[in-house]
């Protein structure tokens, strides 16, 4: 049996999963006999108590390092993801497991040093946005594989909110930036942006071609698609499935060993969000730089 511990009881991830893994969620067809969230806990005591009370829970923990030797993996879901590393690098540096919610982090260079953490001792994590594990995504991943006679540019547009307590751009504009790069590659070499009114618009150039990325304030629907000199690929994209998705992915992990991305695809979105905001802050053309784990 897996005992998870949660960390971050203000964002609804924390609830919809501890339904999920304790067999509380009547929409879900997956069940997950061999795990049971446990615990949970952070900055917020009364969405705390409330996870707690309506899925069965053993425990709240005043403070993370109180959930150490009584769960087998934990699950950070924090809504600001500058909490991410701090939260999770006590459990890294013990062995244990973790999902890291989106976004992984919101400073690259704190991201590369708990991916390189976690290498060297040999833990596995997942996380990230869950958009990048949807039906529509990895359905224009295959079309931008097949070429289309040649790419010759790809748009994305998802939501945005410059406006909360959750760091600001970093709250949502992981989705984007994981969607873009699961389907066109976790390669861009350079970005510029502008921000208007709470939006950002911006181009992530590639090289042979260039993705327009469209941050709407407002909007919370997900939109991706791409030219090719064979053909067009495009799709709404569903993302009601998300929680379960994230799921399967984190338990796969821990029955198996295996992470579903490389460190280096779990950090890049973050390097590329740093990218965005420089560009659109000082109006120029930013580089996109991704470290090696």
């Amino acid at each position: 049996m897996f005992r998870i511990g949660i960390l971050g009881s203000e964002n609804s991830h924390a609830m919809a999963f501890s339904k999920i893994f304790n067999g509380l969620d009547p929409n879900c067809e997956q069940s997950y006999p061999d795990c049971r969230v446990v615990a949970i806990g952070g900055s917020y005591p009364e969405e705390s108590k409330k996870v707690f009370d309506q899925c069965g829970l053993e425990f709240i923990a005043e403070k993370p390092e109180d959930m150490l030797g009584k769960v087998d993996a934990i699950m950070v879901t924090a809504r600001d993801g500058k909490y991410h590393p701090e939260f999770a690098r006590p459990f890294i540096e013990a062995g244990i497991p973790a999902f890291i919610d989106k976004p992984f982090a919101n400073d690259g260079e704190e991201a590369l040093a708990l991916a390189r953490l976690a290498k060297a001792k040999n833990v596995p994590l997942v996380g990230g946005s869950s958009t990048k594990l949807v039906y529509d995504v990895i359905m224009l991943r295959h079309a931008f594989k097949t070429g289309l006679g040649g790419i010759l540019s790809g748009n994305v547009a998802a939501p945005v909110s410059f406006t909360n307590e959750y760091g600001g751009f970093y709250f949502y504009s992981s989705h984007l930036a994981e969607i873009m790069m699961t389907i066109f590659g976790y390669n861009p070499k350079s970005v510029v942006a502008v921000e208007t009114n709470g939006n950002v618009t911006g181009i992530a150039r590639y090289g042979e071609f260039d993705v327009t990325m469209q941050f709407n304030d407002g909007n919370y629907s997900y939109y991706a698609g791409m030219y090719g000199k064979k053909g067009t690929a495009k799709r709404d994209i569903d993302t009601s499935l998300c929680y379960q998705h994230e799921c399967e992915i984190f338990m796969d992990m821990l029955r198996t060993g295996k992470m579903a991305h490389t460190y280096e695809e779990l950090i890049a979105p973050v390097f590329l969000l740093n990218a965005i905001e420089k560009a659109y802050l000082t109006g120029t053309e930013v580089p996109v730089i991704i470290p090696e784990v």
